[in-house]
């Protein structure tokens, strides 16, 4: 079994200043680390927690610039959108690193998910 850290450390250039771009930035990372979350949760149990906090974090933040991103033209359900991206990035990640027969795809998969990860993590930081 891999054990992914979230407490990765490679600085983003900065928060984006629309609130358009805030908002997808958010939502993406909400996704990602929803994702994240899941996986711990069902292999360490209900204890997983780091992930599962970061998730939330992003969700209250995504709510915080929604009303602005909205008044910008964006779609209601684009946030959703976005969010499954996020997931979705993750989720194809752990399955290469689960279940890929070739070594270096595996971890080119968990680097990848680092990279993402660290992403997020360093916007809370």
């Amino acid at each position: 079994m891999v054990t992914i850290a979230v407490t990765f450390s490679s600085p983003v250039a900065g928060l984006p200043s629309k609130p358009t771009d805030r908002a997808e930035l958010f939502a993406v990372c909400s996704g990602r680390l929803e994702a994240l979350a899941a996986r711990q949760k069902a292999h360490l149990g209900e204890t997983a927690g780091s992930a599962e906090t970061l998730h939330i974090q992003f969700d209250q933040m995504l709510e915080a610039v929604l009303p602005w991103a909205l008044s910008e033209g964006v779609e209601e359900h684009q946030p959703k959108r976005w969010r499954v991206r996020g997931w979705v990035e993750v989720a194809y990640l752990l399955a290469d690193m689960d279940y890929s027969f070739d070594a270096q795809i595996a971890a080119g998969a968990e680097r990848q998910l680092e990279h993402h990860i660290s992403e997020c993590r360093a916007i809370l930081l």
